[in-house]
């Protein structure tokens, strides 16, 4: 599985080399940035890592993620199945993969459901079902593999998806159309005439919600003079029905043509190990931000992070493989009271002694040991530091 992400700076970093502003998926885009890509295998440990300036291109990193993996690490014997979703998956990518004879599975770019909107329509009737509807919380998919002249494409329509998605075209459009009326308002009083005041503002609020305006259709009505407005109107254009049929709606492209629907979907969804390793990084271990403001000091804090993150993952796997699914930071705060006490003290002859020892264990600290096969992880130290004077 491979993605990228960035974190942003405190500070203005004015000699790091690195640091360089971008579009940041932290909505941070008024600092600094700075760019990691992460390889990640099936069981979520990272395998490579490499870190680029913060405008870097996700696209263009592949080529060169791919050459030195070969070259260095992994890659001469059996070449791996390529995960990647639609940041990377561009046309030319896709070319590079097929090229090199890597097996891959990709969300594309481009908006691929817009060609299956017949086979949507009849999706719960004709797709294979995943999903337990008796369980709670769980999302039902459907899935349908389609074979291509030199690949296959699955055809993925997801319920939880489908409701996450609509609230997010409903809120958008329900802004929009707000937007509108108010404009609607302030020509009406007269507030605002010029035609090309009132263009302008309807391009802003194109500009403000993109998604929702290339479904509508809106038009001026001008005055003899051609100068004035006098009312303004909009309509909903078919291709916003169309839309809604496809909300929840995605397409998988592999080269697996020997497996089924249902497999490649289980493979594909396997990316979120790399999801959830940079969200571990940025809520768990401090990746973010960085308060270093030299090139050398940023690049051993992105690298320390990820080691940390090797350990993380092992103990989250370790209580995993035992049973126990809870994550690094619900441990962690158990754990956090369990207590190490350092105790100073002098002697009858001025001698100062550290003794550093630890707190008697709970019932549930005894059980996250006993799981991770820890019998005394912090033995009692006890040290002479000198006379007292």
């Amino acid at each position: 599985m491979y993605d990228l992400t960035n974190t942003f700076f405190e500070g203005g970093a004015t000699k790091n080399t690195s640091a360089v502003r971008g579009h940041s998926k932290e909505k941070r885009s008024d600092c600094p940035l700075i760019t990691l890509a992460l390889v990640v295998d099936n069981r979520g440990f990272p395998i490579f890592s490499q870190i680029y300036k913060g405008n870097q291109s996700e696209p263009e990193t592949l080529e060169e993620i791919l050459k030195r993996l070969y070259v260095e690490t992994l890659f001469k014997e059996t070449l791996p199945t390529i995960v990647m979703d639609r940041g990377i998956a561009t046309k030319n990518n896709l070319e590079l993969l097929k090229g090199k004879n890597y097996p891959y599975i990709v969300v594309e770019r481009r908006s691929t459901e817009k060609d299956y909107v017949q086979e949507f329509t009849l999706a719960k009737e004709t797709f294979e079902k995943l999903g337990d509807d008796s369980k709670e919380g769980s999302s039902t998919v459907y899935v349908k593999k389609v074979l291509t002249k030199d690949a296959c494409r699955v055809l993925c329509w997801s319920e939880g998806r489908k409701l996450k998605e609509r609230a997010m075209d409903t809120l958008k459009e329900k802004r929009y159309l707000e937007d509108l009326e108010r404009l609607k308002a302030s020509v009406s009083k007269k507030g605002i005439l010029l035609a090309t005041k009132v263009a302008e503002r309807v391009g802003r609020i194109k500009e403000r919600y993109p998604s929702m305006a290339k479904h509508y259709e809106i038009s001026l009505e001008l005055d003899e003079e051609w100068k004035k407005v006098v009312s303004i109107a909009w309509a909903k254009l078919p291709s916003r029905e169309k839309r809604a049929t496809i909300t929840g709606c995605y397409v998988m492209e592999t080269s697996h043509r020997d497996l089924g629907a249902q497999e490649i979907w289980r493979l594909y969804t396997t990316l979120v190990k790399v999801e959830e390793a940079f969200r571990d990084l940025k809520t768990d271990l401090g990746f973010r931000p960085v308060h270093h403001q030299l090139a050398e000091r940023t690049e051993a804090h992105l690298f320390i992070s990820v080691l940390a993150y090797h350990l993380l993952n092992l103990i989250e796997r370790e209580l995993r493989d035992s049973g126990d699914h809870r994550r690094w930071s619900t441990i962690k705060d158990v754990l956090s009271t369990h207590r190490r006490t350092t105790v100073i003290m002098t002697d009858d002859e001025d001698h100062i002694h550290h003794i550093r020892c630890s707190g008697v264990p709970e019932v549930e600290h005894k059980e996250i040991y006993r799981l991770l096969n820890i019998k005394d992880p912090l033995k009692r130290i006890r040290s002479s530091k000198g006379k007292r004077l």
